[in-house]
């Protein structure tokens, strides 16, 4: 190879670059044209595009026989573009093919033609390189970015749960079983009570990232059998307040980092509605939640998407807010490791957060005190056997805790207004696909 890679310049260094100098770059070759004496070619690399120009007819000649998507690396001069656009391009010296597409390409990458989302996932690959798609991920990755940043200037200690368990923790009948040696094993829904023992543990405050499955058969729009979860678990709490207060300062950052990186991309989203949200969040609290649903019309005294909807539009007019927590949920309808409210021992510390009208995450305060523990699997008819190796460390010194577990995919869905999850995940998992 003539062209040294080590040399390589993306393309938006090439917009701030000085008319005049010399760079070499390299990416996909996403659009040819070969128009007589002049020739272009549209290059894409993962900080956006560029356009390589020649009038050169030994270079015409060779850029007429180069398919779209094709791998190249290529040299020239930086000089103004005379497009409507406007910016730099580049005046095409000599390039290189690294890696020759095929011709004919399985799907459109051209956005003129619509392709089904099915389609686009078995192609997937292809589908992440054009614009759009692709960028879902750096916006993704800014998220994350600030939470760990946020995080880390606040003393929370990045940890690793296990993927793989020897019981069930809650129920089994929603849990992947795989063979393990001689035994049963189980891929976790939610490391929720690892997180728990890390806290009791003395590291008081964790933040754990990973991956969970689910195995139930959903076939809408909110649902994967296989997502990625950013959780928070911190000790010495006072009540679920203080874990409500973590987690509103933790979004806050999330998108002030997104808005701060993102601006361009965002602009590609026109669903997407994001500013920086005023705090403290609003907070519904049960069983008043009850008469704002039945003064809608909302007669269950149950929290489905339709009620999350009609709480939002409540918070939206009264408040002003796009984010509110549910909180103080029926203990009846809580896992055993949440702790009660004592002086109303029907309801729990357990909270919601819901954004636009979609739950981001559930969380609260947890249990820590044995007795009470053992009273609330009793209350759930659990085989306490089966959650032993759980309750048995609260028999020797736990601090109050509490925390919570947001949805990567589901928070990136819902802040860029993406209408299917699966266009949030690199490669999805679900009921049907297991591949690429």
């Amino acid at each position: 190879m003539a062209l040294d890679l080590h040399k390589r310049i993306l393309s938006a260094e090439v917009q701030s670059s000085k008319a005049g100098s010399q760079v070499i770059v390299a990416g996909w070759a996403a659009e040819v044209k070969s128009l007589g004496k002049i020739a272009f070619v549209k290059l894409r690399d993962r900080e956006g595009y560029l356009q390589l120009v020649t009038t050169n007819s030994k270079l015409i000649a060779q850029i007429s026989k180069l398919t779209n998507e094709s791998v190249i690396i290529a040299s020239g001069k930086v000089q103004k573009s005379k497009a409507k656009a406007g910016g730099n391009e580049l005046e095409l010296k000599e390039f290189e093919i690294l890696s020759e597409a095929e011709p004919k390409l399985p799907i459109d990458m051209t956005g003129k033609i619509q392709t089904d989302l099915s389609k686009r996932l078995d192609w997937r690959v292809l589908d992440l390189r054009q614009q759009q798609h692709g960028v879902v991920f750096k916006i993704q990755s800014k998220l994350v970015e600030g939470a760990i940043e946020w995080l880390a200037k606040n003393n929370f200690m990045i940890t690793f749960t296990p993927c793989l368990l020897g019981i069930p923790s809650e129920s089994g009948s929603e849990m992947f079983e795989l063979p393990y040696f001689n035994k049963k094993a189980f891929l976790r829904q939610d490391p929720q009570l690892h997180r728990q023992l890390a806290v009791i543990s003395g590291n008081e405050k964790i933040v754990d990232i990973g991956t969970s499955w689910r195995a139930e058969l959903s076939h809408t729009p909110r649902h994967l059998t296989e997502h990625r979860t950013l959780a928070i678990e911190a000790g010495f709490i006072n009540d679920e307040y203080d874990v409500m207060k973590i987690e509103e300062q933790l979004i806050a950052a999330m998108i002030s980092k997104v808005l701060k990186e993102c601006k361009s991309e965002l602009k590609l989203f026109p669903n997407a509605s994001l500013s920086a949200p005023k705090l403290p969040f609003p907070v519904l609290e049960f069983p008043e939640v009850y008469k704002i649903l039945e003064k809608a019309g909302h007669k269950e005294h149950k929290i489905d998407p339709e009620a999350e909807k009609i709480l939002a539009k409540h918070v939206k007019e009264k408040y002003k807010s796009d984010f509110f927590f549910l909180n103080r949920f029926p203990f009846a309808e809580k896992p055993f490791y949440v702790m009660r409210n004592d002086k109303e021992p029907e309801y729990a510390r357990s909270t919601d957060l819901i954004y636009r009208g979609v739950e981001l995450s559930s969380g609260g305060q947890r249990e820590h005190r044995y007795n009470k523990l053992v009273e609330n699997i009793k209350a759930k008819n659990m085989n306490p056997r089966l959650v032993e190796w759980f309750t048995q460390f609260f028999r020797y010194g736990a601090c109050p805790h509490g925390g919570f577990c947001i949805g990567i995919e589901r928070i990136t869905m819902q802040f860029l207004g993406l209408d299917n999850i699966r266009e949030a995940v690199l490669f999805p998992r679900d009921t049907e696909r297991l591949t690429p």
